[in-house]
């Protein structure tokens, strides 16, 4: 997940809370936060729509308290549904009505809630970041960071290619609007040469694309006029970034990896079956002794 889709992640948690806490507010609940807020409701609520309101806070304490908080798609979807629940739960609720009266079933709709992780109430408030953790649901692959990628040969080229794109770090964008800037003096260097003019409009667009991306993170930062602001140019500024976020080390040992491992290839490919093999196997070693070495 890249800084665009985590600040938008991040805006919908929120908003999705705040639509929740305005209309307890509205059925007339009291308190500081969304649980003391549900929980003023009593019996008013049902205890199915408390535990997704609870499940909801622990997700929204940790985009408000966590550096870096982040969801799943399937994750989202998740929270998303529970908060849609409660909002159809809360629309549904009944008038308040004194104690000796309860309130008609045929005044109440069900509303179908999604499974969510029960989340325990620990006494420790709407701020409590350990309320609750997130849903565990199944995945296809295994994690990135698994050993499952070095455990086997091919399958450590996946974690040679991780390796290699984690070593840009914070680089990562600057890396990806250098290649897309590329790409468009490519599209335009075809389009003079072929006279072509949706190659020179693709370019173009692709071009000043990057360049409004490149004027908005100089920008963003506040450092004064830099290269960013001259087209072409930029990729100056580009590159300095790359370079001060890259891991050299990192960077040469899945290079290296890969390296050894297209050189396996092609000696297969000429009949050097021992060669490609011995070179296969050092290829993946190095992808196993360095995976050891980083999770020690």
């Amino acid at each position: 997940m890249n800084e665009e889709e985590q600040l938008l992640t991040t805006g919908r948690v929120i908003d999705a809370t705040r639509k929740i806490e305005s209309k307890l507010v509205a059925c007339g609940a009291v308190g500081s936060g969304l649980r003391e807020k549900a929980e003023s409701l009593g019996d008013r609520l049902p205890a199915e729509a408390a535990r997704l309101i609870r499940f909801i806070g622990s997700v929204r304490n940790r985009f408000a308290h966590e550096s870096g908080a982040r969801l799943r798609p399937d994750e989202l979807e998740l929270f998303e549904e529970a908060a849609e629940a409660v909002l159809a739960e809360l629309d549904s609720l009944p008038e308040p009505v004194p104690p000796e009266k309860k309130p008609s079933a045929a005044r109440r709709k069900t509303v179908r809630t999604p499974a969510v992780p029960e989340v325990e109430d620990d006494g420790g408030g709407e701020n409590d970041e350990d309320a609750g953790a997130l849903p565990e649901t199944a995945v296809a692959l295994p994690p990135w960071d698994s050993p499952i990628w070095t455990a086997l040969p091919g399958l450590h080229l996946v974690y040679a290619f991780r390796a290699g794109w984690n070593a840009f770090g914070a680089g990562q964008l600057y890396l990806l609007l250098i290649l897309a800037e590329l790409i468009a003096f490519v599209l335009l260097g075809f389009a003079a040469v072929r006279g072509s003019m949706p190659l020179a409009a693709a370019g173009g667009v692709l071009g000043f694309a990057v360049y409004v991306c490149g004027l908005w993170l100089g920008l963003r930062e506040k450092s004064g006029p830099g290269l960013y602001l001259v087209p072409a140019v930029n990729l100056a500024w580009f590159f300095r970034k790359v370079a001060a976020c890259i891991e050299p080390a990192r960077l040469i040992v899945a290079a290296a990896i890969l390296g050894i491992w297209l050189a396996a290839v092609q000696l297969l490919l000429y009949g050097e079956f021992a060669a490609a093999g011995i070179a296969a196997l050092v290829s993946w070693s190095g992808a196993a002794a360095d995976s050891l070495l980083r999770r020690s």
